[in-house]
């Protein structure tokens, strides 16, 4: 009796060692960076509507799926879970020029989400870390291409600033043999 209670307990840590290993591998980090440079302010052309990211404006992820082993198919669920912004320059410029700043996914067939903001943006500071929404992106991610578009309140800069911008994003795919 004792030697099938132990083979019992021995089956179950089994099992729950494969749980826990699976649900290691079933989630996994992707960094997605852009830059933009915002123009110095006119008299004309004093308020800031979008920051421009270029490299958000066309997101594809399936060559970062493909270098985890899964495809699209694959995904089961995606949510930020970062997004920085930074000033690269000039020295001594900060984001003081921005009351709000938000930044929602897009792509063909969806609605606009919004998936980070930040209100009001704290005075002073070279680098800002937005609260994310939570939003799920799955239809986002597997969609040809998605894009990050932002929509900011302020006004530009006394001189033209480079920011640059870092999100994360957490992909949880299904791994053969681990369940959903």
């Amino acid at each position: 009796m004792n030697r099938r209670v132990a083979l019992q307990n021995l089956l179950l840590a089994v099992a729950a060692a494969a749980v826990t290993s699976c649900d290691d591998l079933d989630n996994f980090e992707v960094d997605v960076a852009a830059k933009a440079t915002i123009p110095a302010g006119t008299v004309l052309d004093e308020l800031l509507g979008v920051l421009a990211f270029e490299e958000f404006q066309s997101i594809n992820l399936t060559q970062e799926l493909d270098n985890q082993g899964v495809t699209k198919d694959d995904v089961d669920s995606v949510r930020m879970i970062s997004l920085a912004l930074v000033i690269d320059g000039p020295s001594g410029a900060n984001f003081d020029f921005l009351e709000s700043l938000a930044f929602y996914a897009e792509t063909e067939g969806q609605e606009r989400v919004l998936v980070a903001e930040l209100a009001p943006v704290p005075k002073g500071q070279t680098s800002i870390e937005l609260v994310m929404s939570g939003a799920e992106l799955k239809p986002y991610v597997v969609a040809p291409s998605m894009k990050l578009t932002t929509a900011a309140k302020g006004k530009r800069p006394p001189q033209e600033t480079r920011v640059t911008a870092a999100a994360v994003l957490d992909v949880d795919v299904t791994v053969p043999g681990c369940g959903a």
